[in-house]
């Protein structure tokens, strides 16, 4: 009995009572450390803009340039349409896939006013593209042009 109970006993001293705990704390650790880029989400940002167009021609201007025609391997095989004339007065920008002219956009660049705001939502927005997204345009919004 005494060297059952000795056995027990070095089992639960101290030093390794934390051990679990300790190893599930470097499992979560690690596994943090995998995700290399923070993820996207909806986008809702108020902008200072004479109107929601000429927030967004913005952004189309910028985003061809920096997305589409940049080479980026995230934008390979997605195109963007521009529809800023638009009679219900939300402009708005759509990220297609090239393959897919119709269909549902991976992402919608929507802007309204006054004041002027723009929104992105999509499947696309969740992603970590689409937290590049988001920095790009909060960037341009506040005047900075580069990629």
């Amino acid at each position: 009995m005494r060297a059952a109970a000795s056995r027990g006993s070095i089992f639960q001293n101290n030093e390794t009572a934390g051990l679990p705990k300790a190893v599930a704390l470097a499992g979560l650790l690690a596994l943090t450390a995998c995700q290399s880029e923070p993820m996207g989400g909806p986008l809702s940002l108020e902008v200072d803009a004479s109107s929601p167009v000429a927030a967004l021609q913005r952004v189309n201007a910028a985003g061809a340039r920096c997305w589409i025609r940049s080479g980026d391997r995230r934008f390979h095989g997605l195109h963007m349409i521009p529809e800023l004339d638009t009679a219900v007065g939300r402009p708005r920008l759509l990220i297609m896939r090239t393959d897919k002219r119709q269909g549902l956009p991976l992402l919608v660049i929507e802007a309204s006013g006054p004041p002027t705001r723009i929104v992105t939502y999509g499947p696309l927005a969740a992603s970590a593209t689409g937290a590049r997204v988001n920095a790009d345009i909060m960037r341009w919004s506040g005047g900075r042009d580069g990629c």
